[in-house]
C-alpha cells in the first residue's frame, strides 16, 4: 500500500494545530494551514460519531468559506472519553488539573475524526486509541501545568510533548492520540482512491 505522503504530496490542514501540522511534515507532506471555525457544539453521544460529525462540519464551513480550492483539505477533531463522558479542552488550570489526577493510573480512550476532499471526493471517519496514564501525585501534575503544554489539548495533556511521561502505554495509532488517525487515512485511501 502506497504510503500517506505518495498519495497526499500537499494538502491544506484547515486547523491550528502545530501537532497535526508537525505530525504530516513528519511524513514528507507538504502543509499549508488554514484554520476554520465551525459550530463545535453536538447532540450525539457516541464518541467516534461526534467527532466524525464535527470534522467534517469544518470540511463543509471551509469548503463554503474557500470555494475555490484545488489541494486536498483535511479537517479533524479529538476528543476524549472517559468514565463516560467526552472531554474536550479544559478552560483553566484547576480544570486541567483535576482532569489529569482523575486519569492517573487508568485508561481512556481518544477518538479522532477525520474528514478529507480528496480527488473531488469526500472520505470521513474516526479512529479510536487506548490511553494507559502512570500513577500520577499532585507534584507530577502541577510540574506539568507549568509548562503550558496542556493548553489547548484534548484532555489536558500532549503525547509528542513532555506529556508522554505522564503515559504508561498506547494501544492503538499514536498519530489518533496526536489527533490525526494515519494509518486510518492510510488505510482507507488505499482502498477507496
Amino acid at each position: 500500500m502506497p504510503d500517506l505522503a505518495y498519495m497526499l504530496p500537499r494538502l491544506i490542514l484547515a486547523s491550528q494545530s502545530v501537532a497535526r501540522r508537525a505530525l504530516l511534515q513528519e511524513l514528507g507532506i507538504e502543509v499549508t494551514t488554514c484554520p476554520t471555525h465551525s459550530d463545535e457544539s453536538f447532540e450525539l453521544s457516541h464518541p467516534a460519531e461526534v467527532v466524525a460529525m464535527l470534522a467534517r462540519r469544518k470540511l463543509e464551513a471551509y469548503r463554503k468559506e474557500h470555494p475555490a480550492y484545488t489541494l486536498p483539505v483535511l479537517c479533524c477533531d479529538t476528543l476524549i472519553f472517559f468514565e463516560d463522558r467526552l472531554i474536550g479542552k479544559s478552560e483553566d488550570r484547576t480544570q486541567a488539573k483535576s482532569q489529569l489526577l482523575d486519569f492517573s493510573g487508568k485508561a481512556q480512550q481518544v477518538y479522532s475524526g477525520w474528514a478529507l476532499w480528496y480527488g473531488n471526493k469526500i472520505f470521513c471517519d474516526a479512529d479510536k486509541a487506548l490511553v494507559w496514564f502512570k500513577q500520577l501525585d499532585e507534584q507530577d501534575v502541577e510540574t506539568y501545568l507549568d509548562t503550558r503544554e496542556w493548553e489547548g489539548a484534548a484532555g489536558s495533556y500532549r503525547i509528542q510533548g513532555l506529556g508522554k511521561q505522564l503515559i504508561d502505554h498506547i494501544e492503538g495509532d499514536r498519530g489518533t492520540v496526536i489527533g490525526l488517525p494515519v494509518e486510518q487515512i492510510q488505510r482507507i485511501l488505499g482502498e477507496k482512491a
